[in-house]
């Protein structure tokens, strides 16, 4: 007998008219929370790509270091210049392994660095066996050898690689920032939207509360 007056009681005190305005308020709230999940994730693509475009810039500056160490040796004989040499054509080895764990998801990306990889590779026999001929032989063939115009070709085919794969994460970068930045007006709108359905929800429970005292 108490319990069912209870809940009379219950019933009576319980205006159900703010029950729509609180599933409101919670389905806002739900979509306020998927929108953020949503931006984080595009953002983890932006900052992804810009690693990419990292790593590109990393591997071409490597190749450069190595040239020019390589060139400064030949032309000085000093062997500063080899330490330079030597130490981009450690690192670079391991670039085209980075990229190819950043890019795995874009069978285009990867056959690029398929192709870079082998440019690379060709370019660093170029200039080990440069260096080889200077010393077996001196220094009149090497200048046949750079003369030819064979390293500045392979050096150009891997600015070219390169390039390409930059152009590439630009327009997904452009891509990703734009979906970014959809989601961050979508979630201004909804978090708005929460906030005043907040306000009307409390308004509308004061009002509820007013009206029983007074009744």
């Amino acid at each position: 007998m108490k319990r069912e007056r209870g809940r009379w009681r219950f019933r009576e005190s319980f205006d159900w008219r703010v029950v729509p305005l609180t599933a409101l308020v919670i389905v806002a709230a739900a979509t306020s929370y998927g929108y953020h999940r949503i931006l984080l994730a595009q953002r983890d693509w932006i900052e992804h790509t810009y690693r990419v475009m990292s790593t590109l810039e990393t591997t071409l500056q490597l190749m450069t270091d190595a040239e020019t160490g390589q060139r400064g040796y030949i032309l000085t004989v000093n062997e500063a210049y080899l330490r330079p040499y030597l130490q981009a054509i450690r690192e670079v080895q391991a670039e085209p392994t980075k990229l190819r764990k950043l890019v795995h998801d874009s069978p285009a990306q990867l056959a690029r660095v398929d192709a870079l990889d082998l440019a690379l590779q060709d370019k660093l026999a170029e200039l080990a066996r440069t260096l080889s001929v200077l010393k077996e032989q001196g220094t009149a063939q090497v200048r046949e050898m750079i003369l030819s115009d064979i390293g500045l070709e392979r050096m150009d085919r891997i600015r070219m690689l390169i390039a390409q794969m930059r152009q590439s994460e630009t327009e997904l970068l452009i891509e990703r920032t734009d979906r970014a930045t959809r989601t961050e007006r979508a979630m201004l709108v909804v978090t708005i939207s929460l906030a005043m359905l907040s306000i009307a929800a409390r308004l509308g429970l004061h009002f509820v509360r007013g009206n029983k005292t007074r009744t």
